[in-house]
C-alpha cells in the first residue's frame, strides 16, 4: 500500500506528464536521465545545506558540471535498493536534526503541486519549472511548529 507522500508525488508526476506505470518497468532513456539528474541535484543541494562543499577533481561540484551518459544496463534491483537507501539516509538526516517528517513532507508536496500556475512549463530535459508567482514551502513554519 503506497503512503500518502507517495500518492502526492504521483499526483505531481501525473500533472507534469511523467509516466506513472502500475507495474514494474524499465523506463525509457529520457526518464532515466531526468531521474538521475534530479536525484543528484537534490543530493548536492542537501550536502551544501549541511555546510559541506563537494569537489570533484579539484572543482566545486554542482549539477551543471556533471555529464550524464546512459551507457550501462539498468539494474532494477539496484534502483530499488538505492532509492530505499536514499530514503533511509534522508529520513535519518532529519532524525539527526530532530526534524519530524510528516508535516514537512506534506508542506513540500503541497508546494510542488502549486507549481502548475500560469507561466509554468517543462524544460527540454523534462524538469517542471515553477511559475513566477509560485510560493515555496514554508519550511521555517514547519520547523517552528515542532
Amino acid at each position: 500500500m503506497p503512503t500518502e507522500h507517495y500518492q502526492r508525488v504521483k499526483t505531481f508526476m501525473e500533472k507534469v506528464g511523467q509516466e506513472t506505470p502500475t507495474e514494474v518497468v524499465v523506463p525509457d532513456e529520457h526518464t532515466r536521465l531526468l531521474r538521475a539528474r534530479l536525484i543528484l541535484e537534490e543530493a548536492l543541494e542537501t550536502v551544501h545545506a549541511l555546510g559541506i562543499s563537494v569537489r570533484v577533481q579539484g572543482q566545486e561540484a554542482d549539477i551543471d558540471s556533471c555529464e550524464f551518459t546512459p551507457n550501462k544496463p539498468v539494474d532494477l534491483e539496484g534502483v530499488a535498493d538505492g532509492c530505499a537507501d536514499i530514503s533511509v539516509v534522508t529520513i535519518g538526516t532529519l532524525i539527526a536534526f530532530g526534524i519530524e517528517d510528516e508535516e514537512l513532507l506534506r508542506e513540500v508536496d503541497e508546494a510542488n503541486l502549486r507549481k502548475f500556475g500560469s507561466g509554468s512549463y517543462a524544460r527540454e530535459d523534462g524538469k517542471w519549472m515553477k511559475p513566477r508567482d509560485w510560493t515555496p514551502p514554508n519550511i521555517a513554519g514547519v520547523l517552528a511548529n515542532q
